[in-house]
């Protein structure tokens, strides 16, 4: 079973961005492997504080 896990800045994650990543990212699987996997694949989006999260060894909420 294909698990996609995403990890995004909070403030990104709206109703319709949602939304729209989880029907993408498991179409983008079912392109690969064909419709057969579609109830198979799991799609997480984690919204994280871009105070928690670091780019190039600085914190990205500065």
């Amino acid at each position: 079973m294909p698990f996609i896990d995403v990890k995004i800045f909070e403030q990104r994650l709206t109703p319709q961005t949602q939304e729209q990543l989880v029907t993408e990212l498991t179409d983008a699987v079912v392109r690969v492997f064909g419709e057969s996997i579609r109830d198979q694949t799991w799609v997480v989006l984690d919204g994280v504080d871009p105070a928690r999260w670091g780019i190039g060894g600085r914190p990205a909420g500065k």
